[in-house]
């Protein structure tokens, strides 16, 4: 009887060792779990908001405060978008670190984002100004991810004619990024 070949054999995956990589994460976690003990030292006990009238008088005013941090917010989001989504899409390297990453951040919940934010920023800021931006924080983690794993999408969807398109006519940066990339993904 003949023995027939094994196509699917069984290997060992060799073992992975320790290297400057895993040695660089260790030393950043431990990095940001120091800064955030030195944080958590120095913050407030208690953080107070600003005093709020209730006279139906200052609703207009509340709301352009409203207003201008969801502005600020998104104005920043989009940067952030810009930039990250940019540079995931383009290089290789960067896009296996920065897309999971992302990811992860994305998966947390925004609301457990608040007293890291607030009591860091209260810690390092005078309160109010603390309780404004940690607003902004969270305000524009709430828009990020979404924007960016949008604009990650259409650059890695544009059509390879498209793309071959704009080298012939020679486009720079900021001309494929004006007529080829954010019409693409419709940003604005």
């Amino acid at each position: 009887m003949a023995r027939t070949p094994v196509i699917f054999g069984q290997s060992q995956p060799a073992a992975r060792r320790f290297g400057k990589a895993d040695a660089a994460i260790i030393i950043g976690v431990v990095v940001l779990l120091y800064a955030g003990v030195r944080l958590a030292l120095r913050a407030p006990a208690q953080v107070t908001g600003p005093v709020i009238a209730l006279a139906p008088a200052n609703l207009p005013l509340y709301a352009v405060f409203s207003l201008s941090r969801m502005l600020g917010a998104y104005a920043l989001s989009l940067l952030f978008t810009l930039v990250y989504g940019y540079v995931a899409a383009y290089n290789h390297r960067a896009e296996q670190v920065l897309l999971p990453l992302l990811d992860v951040l994305q998966s947390v919940p925004i609301l457990s984002f608040l007293p890291v934010v607030l009591l860091s920023l209260s810690a390092v800021l005078p309160e109010k100004l603390a309780v404004e931006l940690a607003a902004v924080v969270l305000i524009f983690t709430s828009q990020a991810w979404n924007l960016t794993f949008a604009w990650y999408q259409s650059l890695t969807t544009i059509p390879n004619e498209l793309r071959e398109a704009s080298n012939i006519f020679r486009f720079g940066l900021w001309m494929r990024l004006k007529t080829l990339e954010l019409p693409s993904c419709a940003l604005f």
